[in-house]
């Protein structure tokens, strides 16, 4: 059966809450969510609230996990200072460091989140697409310019993607996540072989640039990302990152199940030589 908005929407009930209401809005309704209460919010506003990095504590007892959003693992000593305020401030004093860079926090009650978001965006600290159906946090090297053996430093080229792709409503609409990783590291530790599109730090005929790998991803399903043949400018690196998210978001099939909606799929229904054709085009 083809797939058209009308049978994504009959299937998938995250799609429809996306469809009602644009979860990226969630927060201006904070106030109103408030003065109702933890126990009156409809299960469907705390769905759109993992667009602003906030799960359900488990077990569920009114209380929030916020998933704060490290570009490439680098923090400050006064943005971490931020974030440890805020956990004792708000939480319990503690928190816990994620696979992809990330540092969530727990023991957040509803009514604490917007001094929460305004504490953490004073010290420059997101968590705008932490969780949900959006670009989340872009994993890098964590000593990105520092290290002596590194081919170049894609600090730059990390932070023009993170100025594109966090919070923006352009790119908040996805099938399902979508993990970036970028970095020009030798030992590539950051794992690009394991997100849905990395790009990879080579120098080619004395220019620096990134060969693009597609369709990684762990779970239940793991795959190893595969390569795309190609190599792209620094200064190209949002476009590639965008027109692969593209092609994938747009079509629908990949929109029917939560369980079938990551790249990775697509990348096994066509191949890499089938996105970079679609990506080409």
């Amino acid at each position: 059966m083809e797939a058209t908005w009308e049978s994504v929407y009959e299937r998938n009930s995250v799609e429809r809450i996306k469809r009602d209401k644009a979860p990226l809005g969630i927060r201006d309704e904070l106030p109103a969510l408030i003065a109702a209460g933890y126990e009156r919010m409809p299960e469907e506003d705390i769905v759109r609230l993992q667009w602003w990095g906030l799960y359900h504590d488990k077990p569920k007892i009114g209380t929030f996990m916020l998933r704060v959003k490290i570009p490439s693992g680098i923090l400050t000593p006064a943005k971490l200072r931020a974030i440890g305020e805020v956990a004792n401030r708000y939480g319990r004093g503690d928190a816990e460091l994620t696979t992809r860079q990330c540092i969530q926090l727990h023991w957040l009650e509803l009514a604490a989140l917007p001094d929460v978001f305004a504490d953490l965006e004073a010290a420059g600290i997101t968590s705008a697409g932490g969780c949900g159906d959006t670009v989340r946090n872009i994993t890098g090297c964590p000593v990105a310019g520092l290290a002596a053996d590194e081919l170049f430093d894609s600090t730059p080229v990390l932070d023009a993607a993170v100025a594109e792709f966090y919070g923006n409503p352009a790119w908040a609409n996805l099938p399902r996540k979508h993990k970036y990783s970028i970095a020009s590291c030798p030992d590539r530790c950051n794992a690009p072989e394991i997100n849905c599109v990395s790009l990879v730090g080579v120098v080619h005929e004395g220019r620096d640039g990134y060969a693009v790998q597609v369709g990684g991803g762990l779970s239940s399903v793991p795959r190893i990302a595969r390569d795309l043949g190609v190599f792209v400018a620094k200064d190209e690196a949002n476009e590639i990152l965008g027109a692969v998210t593209s092609v994938w978001s747009e079509d629908l099939k990949y929109r029917m199940s939560r369980v079938k909606a990551r790249l990775k799929f697509m990348v096994d229904d066509i191949g890499p030589e089938g996105i970079l054709e679609l990506v080409e085009a």
